[in-house]
């Protein structure tokens, strides 16, 4: 490897390093309540999750989303997501034998309170498009080299880690839904596919904490 190899995977580093930034920078204010300043956050976080798309396109890290116009497509999102059900469901189990309730991730979200709209913004579209840029299609595309298997095991470590893992139990659920999302993209280098499936993971989470929080009252 030489150092001009060595610059770019650094830059490469940075730059998926600054773009995690910029996607945490709108959550330290998920907690507003104003319709106002509510709206202005979603636009905020939607001209971020369209500019992640238009940097990877320009990158060439994704072909568009006319990718995802056959059954085929859909066959792998579903089998990608299958795959993420069977590990997130292993994780649970372990977490259920450490005595761990929850991660500290998904408390955030919880304690947040956040409103409902925010809340699908930040899960379901802004993490999933800009989640996927960074740890498939720059550290593993750009910086590990999408076909190493020390760099499939590396983003998927570096995506546990952000997802601040508070058990063994956690590591397994999102450093394993990396490993899985990893795999896909190792195999068939379509970004599209990994944030489909990262999208229908999160949208059903999302579905089910809303519907749980709307229960409650009856349940109590």
């Amino acid at each position: 490897m030489n150092k001009e190899s060595i610059l770019k995977r650094f830059l490469y580093f940075l730059l998926a390093f600054l773009i995690l930034c910029i996607e945490q920078a709108p959550t330290i204010f998920v907690r507003v309540k104003d319709v106002r300043a509510v709206s202005l956050l979603i636009l905020v976080m939607l001209l971020i999750s369209a500019g992640a798309l238009f940097l990877g396109k320009r990158m060439g890290l994704l072909e568009g989303f006319k990718t995802l116009s056959s059954l085929k497509a859909w066959g792998m999102i579903g089998l990608t997501y299958l795959g993420i059900y069977i590990v997130t469901r292993i994780g649970a189990m372990v977490m259920m034998w450490e005595g761990v309730s929850n991660s500290t991730n998904q408390e955030i979200i919880e304690n947040a309170h956040m409103n409902p709209f925010v809340l699908i913004t930040v899960t379901v579209i802004m993490a999933p498009i800009v989640e996927e840029l960074i740890f498939r299609g720059l550290l593993m595309g750009r910086v590990f080299n999408s076909d190493s298997i020390v760099g499939l095991i590396l983003s998927s470590l570096l995506f546990g880690l952000v997802h601040m893992p508070n058990s063994i139990g956690v590591w397994i659920i999102y450093a394993g839904m990396g490993f899985t999302l990893g795999t896909v993209y190792r195999k068939f280098q379509k970004l599209e596919y990994c944030i489909m499936a990262h999208m229908i993971n999160n949208s059903i989470a999302v579905s089910m904490m809303l519907l749980l929080q709307l229960l409650a009252p009856y349940i109590k």
